[in-house]
C-alpha cells in the first residue's frame, strides 16, 4: 500500500508539471500571436492615418502659399507701376486703377486699400463715413522699412471687426520718396471655408498658426464647423511644442488637440515661403475603432482559452486520487490540448529537417489544403522562390540554434499558386525539430499598398498629384542631364470652370476635371507626365524638351483638346437624348529647366508664368525664363514680369 502511495504521488507530481508547463507554453503562444497580430494591424491603421494627414497638411500648405504668392505678385506689380508714375495727379489715378484691377483678380481677399505716408486710409477714401488710420499697425512700420512684402499676425479688422491677417507693402514715389502703402486683407473665415473643402471625417481638424508664435489664423473643426474658437490666441499642446522644436518645417505627433480636447494624429506642414504652418488632424477613435473591436474579440477569445484550458488542467487535477485516473486525466488533457492547437486563428506546423510532420487546421486553411495533404511535404515547396527558402533557412534557423527569437514577414505559395503575406516566428523543439507560427497579414499588406497608392494619385482623377509630380521631375531632370536635353515643366489652370460648377454643380464639375485629365494624357507623349495639383490646377512635365517652338506646338494641341465641348449631366439630365455640354480654356504657364535645377523654383517660376498667362488675358501661354542650375534663384522675379501674349489658335 504504501509503495502504491508512493507510486501514485510521483505520478501525481509529474502530471502536476506536465500540466503547467503545457498551459504556460500554451497561453504564451496565444498571447504572442494575438499581441503580433494587433501590434501589426494598429501600425498599419496610425500609419494609414499619419499618410492621410501629411497628404492633407502638404496639399493645404500648397494652396495657402499659392493664395498668398498671388497677392505677394499683384502687390509688387501695384508697387512698382506706382514707382515709375510721375506726376502726382496721375499717380493717383494709376493708383486707383490699380486697385480696382487687382480687387477684381484677387477674388480671395476681402478688400484692398491704400494708406498714405501718415497710415490714413486714401482708397476707398471713406468707410462707413469714417477715415481709418493704420499708421500705429506693426505692420505698417515694417512695410516702411523694408522693399519687400510684409505678412501680419492674426488681428481684429478696424473696418468690419472680422478676424483678419494682412499683407502689405510700400510705395516709393518716383523720387524715392514714402507715399505710404498698399494692402490686402484676408479673413478668417475664407481660410476656414478653403480647409472645409477637405475630407476630415466626423472628427478632424484642419488649422494654420504664426510659425514663430503659434497665434492661431483659422481653423476648421469637422465636429465644430462654425466655431471660431481659440482665433488670436496661442493654445497649444505640449506636444506640439516638442515636435515643431525638433523640426519646424515638417513632421506629425498624436496627442489631444488643446482646443477640444480631441485625441489626433496630426502633421503639420511650414507654409513655403511666408511664416504660417498648416496643421491637419484626423482623429484616432475614429481611425483605430475597428482595431479596437478586434483587440476586445481577439483578447476575450484568448481568455476564454486560457480560463478553459486552465479549468480543464484544474479539474484533472483533483481528480487524480490514484496512478490510473492520473494516466486517464494525462491523456485526457492532451486530448484538449490538440483541440486547442488545432484552431483557426494561428496556422501551427512542426518541421523536421524543414519536411512538414505535423500541421494544425488553421495552417491548412491559410494555404488551401486539404486537412493532412501538406505533412511529408518540403517547405520549399510552399515559398514563392529559391531565395526565400534559403534566407529562412540561414537567417531563421541561424537565430534559433543562437537562442534567439526569429521573426519576419514573408510571402507564401497558396496550393492555387497565388501568393500570401504572412508573419512567420518560429521555436526550436530539438535539434532537428522545430515548431513555427504562421498569422495572415495578407490584408494588411494590401491595405499598406493602397495607402501608399492614395498619397501619391489624386482620388478623382487617378493622376499623379504634387508630391509624386515633383519626384518624376527629380528623375527626368536626371535623365535630361545624362542625354545633354532640357524639360519643360508647365503649369495649366482651367478657365471658365468655375461657372460650371456654379452652373451645374459639383458633379458636372468633377466629369470636366476627369474629362480633362484624359484629354491631357491622350495628348501627351508616352514619357511625358500630367498631374492635378489641386481645384482646377495641372501641371504638364515634357521630357527631353528645350526647345520653345516643340514645346508650345504640343501645349496648343493640348488647348485644342480642352477647349472641345465637354458632354455634363448625361446620367442627371430628365432627357438623357439631349445631353448638355459646356466649354472651357486653359492659361498655361512653362519653364525650360535646364540642368538640375532647384525644383522648388522651378515650379514656383510656372506657377508665376500660369499667372502671368491669366493677367494678359487667359487661354493662352505664357513662356517663363529658361532655368539653368546656376539661375533657379532668381526665377521668381524674372518669370513674374515676362509676358507673353501669343493665344492659341484652334
Amino acid at each position: 500500500m504504501i509503495h502504491q502511495q508512493a507510486f501514485g504521488a510521483a505520478s501525481l507530481g509529474r502530471v502536476r508539471r506536465w500540466l503547467v508547463v503545457g498551459n504556460l507554453m500554451l497561453a504564451a503562444i496565444l498571447c504572442i500571436a494575438a499581441w503580433m497580430s494587433l501590434h501589426n494591424a494598429r501600425e498599419g491603421d496610425e500609419d494609414t492615418a499619419r499618410l492621410t494627414a501629411e497628404n492633407l497638411a502638404t496639399s493645404m500648405s500648397g494652396e495657402v502659399a499659392a493664395e498668398l504668392s498671388v497677392i505677394d505678385n499683384a502687390l509688387a506689380t501695384v508697387a512698382e507701376r506706382y514707382g515709375k508714375t510721375r506726376q502726382s495727379a496721375d499717380r493717383a489715378t494709376v493708383l486707383a486703377e490699380m486697385v480696382d484691377e487687382q480687387q477684381t483678380l484677387l477674388k480671395h481677399v476681402s478688400a484692398v486699400r491704400v494708406t498714405d505716408a501718415s497710415g490714413d486710409v486714401l482708397i476707398p477714401k471713406a468707410l462707413a463715413g469714417r477715415v481709418f488710420h493704420f499708421g500705429d499697425r506693426s505692420y505698417f512700420e515694417r512695410a516702411r522699412s523694408r522693399d519687400a512684402t510684409v505678412v501680419s499676425e492674426p488681428l481684429r479688422s478696424r473696418v468690419t471687426g472680422a478676424w483678419i491677417i494682412v499683407v502689405a507693402r510700400r510705395l516709393i514715389n518716383a523720387d524715392g520718396g514714402f507715399d505710404g502703402i498698399v494692402l490686402t486683407e484676408l479673413t478668417s473665415e475664407h481660410f476656414s471655408q478653403l480647409f472645409a473643402g477637405m475630407e476630415l471625417g466626423r472628427s478632424g481638424a484642419i488649422s494654420m498658426r504664426t510659425s514663430d508664435s503659434f497665434v492661431l489664423v483659422s481653423r476648421h473643426s469637422a465636429s465644430e464647423p462654425q466655431s471660431a474658437k481659440g482665433v488670436g490666441l496661442a493654445i497649444v499642446s505640449q506636444a506640439l511644442r516638442d515636435s515643431i522644436a525638433r523640426d519646424p518645417a515638417r513632421g506629425w505627433y498624436v496627442t489631444p488637440t488643446a482646443l477640444d480636447q480631441v485625441e489626433r494624429v496630426t502633421a503639420y506642414r511650414r507654409v513655403p515661403g511666408y511664416p504660417f504652418t498648416v496643421y491637419a488632424g484626423l482623429s484616432t477613435s475614429e481611425y483605430l475603432a475597428a482595431w479596437y473591436r478586434q483587440a476586445l474579440e481577439l483578447w476575450l477569445l484568448v481568455a476564454v482559452m486560457i480560463a478553459l484550458v486552465g479549468a480543464i488542467s484544474a479539474l484533472l487535477y483533483r481528480g487524480q486520487q490514484r496512478e490510473y485516473l492520473g494516466r486517464m486525466a494525462a491523456d485526457r488533457l492532451t486530448r484538449e490540448q490538440e483541440l486547442m492547437l488545432e484552431n483557426d486563428l494561428v496556422g501551427m506546423v512542426r518541421l523536421r529537417e524543414r519536411v512538414i510532420q505535423w500541421d494544425n487546421r488553421a495552417m491548412a486553411n491559410l494555404l488551401g489544403y486539404a486537412s493532412a495533404e501538406l505533412r511529408g511535404m518540403s517547405m520549399r515547396e510552399l515559398y514563392l522562390d529559391e531565395a526565400t527558402f534559403d534566407h529562412i533557412g540561414r537567417a531563421g534557423y541561424g537565430a534559433l540554434r543562437a537562442g534567439e527569437r526569429f521573426r519576419t514577414q514573408v510571402q507564401m505559395r497558396r496550393k492555387d499558386g497565388s501568393p500570401l503575406w504572412v508573419d512567420l516566428s518560429g521555436m526550436l523543439v530539438s535539434e532537428d525539430e522545430s515548431l513555427w507560427m504562421l498569422v495572415d497579414v495578407d490584408a494588411l499588406k494590401r491595405s499598406e499598398e493602397t495607402a501608399q497608392s492614395l498619397a501619391l494619385r489624386d482620388a478623382l482623377t487617378g493622376l499623379p498629384n504634387r508630391r509624386l509630380f515633383e519626384e518624376k521631375l527629380a528623375d527626368a531632370q536626371q535623365q535630361a542631364l545624362r542625354s545633354q536635353r532640357g524639360v519643360a515643366v508647365c503649369y495649366l489652370d482651367l478657365d471658365g470652370f468655375k461657372p460650371v460648377n456654379d452652373t451645374h454643380g459639383h458633379d458636372a464639375g468633377d466629369v470636366v476635371l476627369k474629362e480633362v485629365a484624359l484629354r491631357l494624357q491622350q495628348s501627351l507623349r508616352g514619357n511625358d507626365v500630367v498631374a492635378r495639383l489641386g481645384g482646377d490646377e495641372f501641371a504638364i512635365l515634357l521630357s527631353a524638351s528645350d526647345d520653345a517652338g516643340s514645346t508650345r506646338t504640343v501645349l496648343q494641341r493640348c488647348l485644342a483638346e480642352i477647349e472641345r465641348p465637354i458632354r455634363v449631366n448625361e446620367h442627371h439630365t430628365e432627357h438623357p437624348t439631349e445631353p448638355q455640354a459646356v466649354r472651357v480654356s486653359a492659361s498655361i504657364g512653362v519653364v525650360l529647366a535646364q540642368g538640375t535645377c532647384d525644383i522648388g523654383a522651378v515650379m514656383r517660376g510656372a506657377d508665376a508664368a500660369m499667372y502671368a498667362a491669366k493677367r494678359a488675358g487667359k487661354a493662352r501661354i505664357h513662356f517663363g525664363p529658361t532655368v539653368s542650375g546656376e539661375a533657379a534663384a532668381a526665377l521668381l522675379p524674372r518669370a513674374a514680369m515676362r509676358v507673353d501674349t501669343a493665344r492659341h489658335v484652334a
